[in-house]
């Protein structure tokens, strides 16, 4: 079962949100979840953007430390008198700052929050990648049994013109003609087989392995929540939405830290000290209160706030941008899919057509009512229309994976909880 990802403790636990569940052990085919939770446990792509998490959590961490003490300490031989030393102690706690402190850990929480969405982003990417691989296989797998059966049907059309040759009903040229169309589909079988390899390579290259037999994607039935009325607050929470987001709420902390950094900071500091007072070495100590300011480097210090203004307006427009874009993508994905059920009834139809039709060309040839010519062409449309619908019956589960994909919903597709399911 997936586990629930805890914040603070993500380094042992995050790595469990990228694997799914997959089915029972002795499983004869590996089904496409399978599939994903091997080849994400692999993937380098993943990995990176796992360690980038658990970098930018070390950074929350490095953030808030600058509400502790910071000690300083410093020392070395007296000038002059290299057998004395002199030493300077200094520790210091921060009391007023102007929000300085805290802005800068809003911006290394909001940092961190952006690197988790980026794994999710990666998650995703990286599964579909397996998911687009594994649908090659299975595609290439019906269009080599459409090419067998074809060359099948063309020997039985061989075999017949062979027979009305060798009894003098016909010439030759009725079996040189099929041999021709015999030749020809072996060409195809080739070029299919040689597709199938490629596509098993990938695949074992994704996972690690020999995929062996693949189970067809089963996806449940009916349109998602996200494809009817709730594809608005689907994008909303969409990873990719959500890193842009938090880039921008990174920002806006950057800028208040940057505004901050113009005022003095209240210190109180308690220094323990050995110095040459009045030509003797003495140890002293003192507690007190310090205004301390960034150094002043010309004007840079006022246009910092500037420049963290204009990171801030580039982000939220790059936010606006992502939204645009989600929503541009998602609605082209609905309207091919629409668009792929037309022509999948049309292909569906043009095989059953095809099928029947041969069936009657079939008996018409072996009573002369028909040319060989006719028999083999609508074998070869019959067999056309098998591969192309093989391929456009994958095309429709491509889109719907595609789309899940793109507003991080592809754990519900296979099998697993939602991020928004995720979060609670």
């Amino acid at each position: 079962m997936p586990q629930r990802r805890s914040r603070r403790r993500w380094a042992g636990g995050a790595f469990a949100l990228l694997l799914l569940c997959g089915l029972p052990a002795g499983a004869s085919a590996m089904s496409v979840e399978q599939a994903v939770e091997t080849g994400l446990a692999i993937h380098p792509r993943v990995r990176a953007a796992l360690s980038e998490a658990e970098r930018a959590g070390t950074d929350v961490k490095i953030a808030r430390g600058g509400y502790f003490p910071a000690l300083q300490i410093s020392g070395g031989p007296q000038a002059g008198h290299m057998s004395e030393m002199v030493y300077d102690v200094t520790l210091s706690q921060m009391l007023f700052d102007w929000g300085r402190t805290r802005s800068q850990v809003e911006a290394a929480s909001a940092t961190q929050r952006r690197y988790l969405a980026a794994l999710e982003v990666a998650r995703d990417d990286a599964a579909l990648d397996i998911i687009e691989t594994y649908l090659d296989v299975l595609v290439a797998r019906e269009r080599v049994v459409a090419v067998r059966d074809f060359l099948q049907r063309i020997e039985g059309v061989r075999g017949m013109a062979r027979d009305r040759s060798g009894s003098g009903y016909a010439d030759r040229t009725e079996l040189d003609r099929a041999q021709l169309e015999f030749a020809r589909g072996q060409d195809q079988l080739a070029f299919e087989e040689g597709a199938l390899r490629d596509a098993n390579n990938q695949l074992a290259l994704l996972l690690g392995r020999d995929p062996g037999p693949l189970q067809a994607p089963d996806l449940p039935a009916g349109r998602r929540a996200w494809q009817r009325d709730g594809l608005d607050a689907a994008i909303e929470a969409a990873p990719l939405l959500r890193e842009s987001r938090e880039d921008a709420a990174a920002a806006e902390a950057e800028l208040a830290e940057s505004r901050a950094a113009l005022k003095p900071q209240l210190n109180v500091e308690a220094s323990a000290l050995r110095r040459e007072i009045g030509g003797q070495m003495e140890n002293d100590s003192v507690v007190s209160l310090r205004l301390r300011m960034d150094v002043l480097r010309g004007f840079s210090n006022f246009q910092r706030p500037a420049a963290a203004r204009q990171r801030l307006e580039a982000a939220q427009w790059s936010a606006d941008a992502t939204r645009r874009d989600l929503r541009r993508k998602m609605r082209t994905l609905f309207d091919n899919a629409d668009a792929l059920v037309l022509r999948e009834q049309a292909l569906q139809q043009q095989v059953e057509e095809s099928t029947h039709v041969g069936g009657l060309y079939h008996d018409q040839f072996q009573v002369g009512r028909r040319d060989i010519i006719d028999l083999l062409s609508v074998q070869r449309e019959r067999m056309e229309a098998e591969r192309q619908l093989a391929t456009l019956r994958m095309e429709r589960v491509r889109i719907d994976y595609r789309a899940a994909a793109q507003i991080g919903q592809l754990g519900e597709l296979l099998g697993g909880r939602t991020h928004a399911d995720a979060a609670h």
